[in-house]
């Protein structure tokens, strides 16, 4: 899996394709976060999420986890532009199913459009290694594409999302072909659905997640907002 052939292209594609849509998706749930000392982000790409959580937080101290180096030399000079060059950040470029971060460091986990790049086993590996590096008051927020329940929102976000995989299976190679849900995985390793969000018809949505020591996890019906 490899996403520098796509990274000189991605800003316009995305553009092209989803407008604001997709940002609005990463930044819905800033606004209810706590100030964060530490944050781990995987999956950054070129930057438009830590340049805005930077503006919101201009204290954090963040560590990106990013695979390709065209996107950590975009997401610089995205920092560049929006004068935020002497921000606290730590860009590692290594593969994430092969990275081990700190245990018990961070309090808050960012994983925007990038848990849907890999395969229900990757996850089942992959989600317990990010997990153990959460505080005990971490939060873990989640942007991503989804199935909507419903009609004809349904059967836009499957042709949305089979296009979708199709492309990026064709351009980067990744392995995944299908959706999987991370709730249970988050549920599993110790976290609890606090805010969930729905837009774009149910195609897109943004969740917060708080960890918890104690299981059973609390509540089976957490806050939850649809926006169009």
């Amino acid at each position: 899996m490899s996403f520098d052939t796509l990274a000189p292209h991605y800003a316009w594609i995305e553009a092209w394709f989803a407008r604001d849509r997709l940002q609005r998706c990463r930044t819905a749930m800033l606004p209810r976060l706590p100030p964060p000392d530490r944050v781990l982000i995987y999956g950054e790409g070129n930057g438009r999420f830590m340049v805005e959580m930077l503006r919101q937080f201009p204290n954090a101290r963040l560590t990106v986890v990013e695979m390709s180096s065209v996107m950590i030399r975009q997401a610089r000079e995205r920092l560049r532009h929006a004068n935020l060059e002497n921000a606290d950040v730590c860009f590692i470029e290594t593969d994430a199913l092969r990275w081990q971060p700190e245990a018990q460091t961070y309090d808050l986990i960012v994983t925007c459009f990038f848990l849907d790049c890999f395969r229900e086993d990757q996850l089942a590996h992959l989600m317990p290694v990010i997990a153990q590096s959460a505080t005990e008051n971490a939060w873990w927020l989640v942007a991503d594409f989804q199935i909507a329940r419903h009609g004809w929102r349904r059967l836009r976000s499957r042709i949305v999302v089979g296009f979708l995989y199709r492309f990026f299976r064709l351009m980067t190679g990744i392995s995944a072909s299908r959706l999987v849900d991370p709730a249970p995985l988050l549920a599993a390793n110790g976290f609890s659905r606090a805010h969930h969000e729905e837009q774009d018809h149910g195609v897109l949505f943004s969740s917060l997640w708080s960890f918890t020591k104690n299981f059973p996890l609390a509540g089976p019906n957490p806050a939850s907002s649809t926006v169009s």
